[in-house]
């Protein structure tokens, strides 16, 4: 009666010991994408820049420079292989403004002539905020 007690319970451990392998092994698989996401662009094309923020079709912001991230100031712009990009900490808080923010975002990127569209845009947005609130 021992004996098979014993006989059990060793099967049970190495069952244990070999689901304890397997579960390492998962956890070294799962553990491998986390490691790839940590890498950043450095630049953003027109093309990633207009697929990150959505709102309106790419040929809106290729024919618009201002909706771009700065405003169309080419100080918030480099050329890489001849396509236009911008670096990623001018995106990313190029993506955190709204309609209502535009203006004084282009005043921060140094842009002094706005075209007049977007300044009815920007009103129309604060007006919307004001009503909601």
């Amino acid at each position: 009666m021992q004996n098979n007690f014993d006989l059990e319970l060793k099967s049970i451990q190495l069952q244990n010991e070999r689901l304890l392998r397997e579960l390492a092994e998962v956890h070294k698989i799962l553990e491998l994408p986390s490691e790839q996401n940590k890498t950043v662009k450095e630049f953003y094309t027109v093309e990633e820049c207009a697929e990150l923020k959505g709102g309106a079709a790419l040929n809106t912001y290729k024919s618009n420079r201002f909706m771009l991230p700065g405003c169309g100031n080419p100080k918030y712009s480099v050329f890489i292989l001849g396509r236009l990009a911008f670096p990623h900490d001018v995106v990313m808080r190029w993506l955190k403004v709204s309609d209502s923010e535009y203006l004084d975002y282009a005043k921060e990127c140094g842009v002094t002539v706005v075209p007049e569209k977007y300044i009815r845009l920007a009103q129309k947005a604060r007006q919307k905020e004001v009503v909601a609130v």
